[in-house]
């Protein structure tokens, strides 16, 4: 059984747990002050943003000036929209608003069957939990 997990896969689903947790807190528990529960759930989605435009880099090889940009650009998103956090804009929306885009360019891109078969399995389906918990919190 434990040799049939896919560890990248566990791992994935495992990062959901933190907005598991703010849900948690925010709805039962209200032990953790609540605006440090939002920005730190901003600042971890922002994270994952990021993440997963880095998915498209490999350095092993020359990558095409489109997918290069794919992975510089959310980057360099975050670092604004941080920056707006931090200058109290409400950027809730917007990082909702990117993540659904990367999903959506990220569906142009994957072309080989594994990819499309690891986008609907894994990167759907936690970007949709990630959006939901975004606007619960």
């Amino acid at each position: 059984m434990i040799k049939n997990i896919n560890l990248q896969f566990l791992i994935s689903y495992l990062g959901f747990v933190p907005f598991l947790i703010a849900i948690a807190d925010k709805f039962f528990f209200q032990y953790l002050n609540s605006s440090i529960v939002d920005d730190f759930i901003i600042i971890y989605s922002l994270i994952i943003f990021v993440f997963i435009g880095a998915i498209n880099w490999d350095l092993k090889k020359i990558m095409p000036v489109k997918l290069v940009l794919l992975g510089f650009l959310p980057s360099l998103i975050a670092v604004i929209l941080l920056f707006m956090h931090l200058i109290l804009y409400e950027v809730e929306l917007i990082v909702i608003t990117f993540i659904i885009l990367q999903l959506l360019i990220d569906n142009f891109i994957y072309k080989e069957k594994f990819e499309k078969e690891i986008y609907f399995k894994l990167r759907f389906p936690l970007t949709i939990l990630i959006v939901l918990s975004l606007l619960i919190i």
